[in-house]
């Protein structure tokens, strides 16, 4: 039975990367060139959806918290990198086949095999673990070489000459911390202060796999929330205190024996408020609590299920030296489980290491307070991973309206790549141009609308379906009469017919209210 049931799961990944590149969802970055491992480009569609993502993450992230954006460089000097911590420690233990040369990560090697978590272990520990339970290459068989330790970032240089060395960044957070003293100066001179950041991250992966599961160029959404450790409360914690979040916590998974073994899903997960997070001292502070709330809040409107994902606290022995706590979000998904974000209570680490290494004085003064070195919260968000995942979990086979037979997506509206679509129900007697013009309308509302006129109208439901639009907009022969149109329905397939004049506003709020059925 089990083998039966994966090899339903790869049937259904293959189906969904199928749908993804045929409708241009995603596609293999220089595909001309032969495509090289860990690098994908989002379409016209894809990229639509992303942008819904990330804006669905600025409005609970940084809008409606009142906190601000920057965007900073993606190249770093290595003097940044190297107080980070990153040029010493960011990278994975690796181990080569002497016979083909097929590099591979050590930690995921050790899991697939023995199907017990490697991560923490310590490339010594990993070598003595492979020769003692004799693990031979997949590809050929052969013998594995030692396990060796391997820097995940892309090193450059930076000018001519003897030129400064430098990296792509591996993470956004960086640029925050380095530029916290001027962000600071303009924005008043007040903590809390949250700064968050959009943008392009770079990791060398050793191999990149499973579609955007492990990328070599991804897209992180970060936020730095700066305070004062000595008020480590957050204003509106009395918001969220009795809102539940779906916990693992560190006692359940040692009680369990350990982190558990790969693709053990949700065992021992369950529900606590944030005030029980914070009584019961599982989190660190009021703000932790907060954002892991913040968190599963956003995750569930984009489409995520919420039985389906949950936050997991790292063991002493997986967190970094600096932190007094950090959670993990991991999924359900066809790759197993995966994690997807990672809330982490940073202290004072980063401002002191880069000041320290600056020798710029990074602290601050409070009025009332005198000078501190501000500590962090931050909540760090892969765009790619939380794109594939909902892509996964809003996929249909079929069914649905019209016992369709075509595969279609589930999209909540707020993060569908169109708002709507709209179809003249024929080219010809000026239903065509009559219809366009309904468009161009509603883009100048600020809707993002889809237009198209070949086929058949069945066959513009379904390829609407197929890249999962939730209202399509049908302008007939009526709609020249009485200046009205049809909406139909995605989930039900439904119709309703509704006057033009204030039709945007009707999708605005068929958006707002989430209504893919009639």
């Amino acid at each position: 039975m089990a083998g039966n049931r994966e090899n339903e799961v790869v049937e259904v990944q293959e189906e969904l990367m199928e749908i993804a590149l045929k409708r241009n969802f995603l596609m293999p970055s220089n595909e001309i060139y032969g495509h090289t491992a860990g690098f994908y480009d989002y379409g016209v569609v894809g990229a639509a959806m992303k942008r819904k993502i990330e804006n669905a993450w600025r409005e609970l992230f940084l809008w409606r918290e009142g906190f601000y954006e920057i965007e900073s460089a993606s190249v770093l000097p290595e003097p940044v990198l190297k107080a980070s911590g990153h040029v010493d420690n960011f990278g994975d233990a690796m181990v080569q086949c002497r016979k083909c040369k097929t590099r591979v990560r050590a930690d995921k090697l050790i899991e697939e095999v023995t199907k017990q978590k490697a991560e923490g272990m310590k490339p010594a520990e990993m070598d003595a673990l492979i020769k003692e339970k004799g693990i031979k290459c997949g590809k050929c068989g052969g013998q594995y070489g030692e396990v060796v330790w391997f820097n995940l970032m892309f090193q450059t240089s930076i000018g001519a000459g003897e030129a400064e060395k430098g990296y792509l960044r591996p993470e956004t957070a960086q640029g925050i911390f380095t530029d916290f003293p001027r962000i600071f100066r303009a924005l008043g001179a007040k903590l809390p202060l949250g700064v968050g950041q959009i943008g392009k991250s770079f990791r060398n992966e050793i191999a990149p796999r499973q579609a955007l599961m492990r990328l070599r160029e991804f897209t992180q959404m970060e936020l730095e929330y700066f305070f004062n450790s000595a008020e480590a409360k957050h204003p509106h914690f009395a918001e969220v205190r009795e809102k539940r979040v779906r916990v693992r916590t560190a006692e359940m998974q040692q009680m369990e024996g350990g982190a558990g073994t790969v693709g053990s899903g949700e065992t021992g997960v369950r529900e606590f408020s944030c005030s029980e997070l914070v009584e019961k001292k599982i989190v660190p502070n009021e703000i932790v609590a907060y954002f892991m709330h913040r968190t599963s809040q956003f995750y569930e409107a984009v489409g995520l299920k919420r039985e389906k994902f949950w936050f997991r606290q790292l063991l002493p022995n997986e967190m970094p030296h600096y932190s007094k706590g950090n959670f993990d979000v991991e999924v359900e998904s066809g790759y197993g489980v995966v994690e997807l974000m990672g809330l982490a209570y940073r202290t004072d680490f980063d401002l002191a290491s880069h000041a320290k290494a600056s020798s710029q004085d990074l602290s601050v003064h409070l009025e009332g307070v005198g000078r501190i070195m501000p500590h962090v919260v931050e909540p760090s968000f892969g765009v790619d991973r939380l794109f594939w995942a909902i892509l996964e979990q809003g996929y249909r086979k079929g069914g649905g309206a019209e016992k369709r037979d075509w595969a279609w997506f589930d999209f909540p509206p707020i993060v569908a790549p169109f708002d709507a679509c709209i179809f003249p129900l024929m080219k010809k007697d000026g239903l065509a141009e009559k219809a366009e013009l309904v468009a161009r309308e509603l883009r100048h509302e600020g809707l993002s609308v889809y237009y198209d006129e070949s086929g058949s109208i069945g066959k513009r439901y379904a390829r609407a379906d197929e890249i999962g639009v939730p209202y399509c907009i049908t302008f007939d022969y009526e709609s020249m009469e009485k200046g009205s149109v049809t909406i139909r329905y995605r989930n039900d397939g439904r119709q309703e017919r509704v006057p033009i004049k204030g039709l945007g506003e009707k999708i605005r709020q068929l958006i707002l209210d989430a209504k893919t059925s009639l």
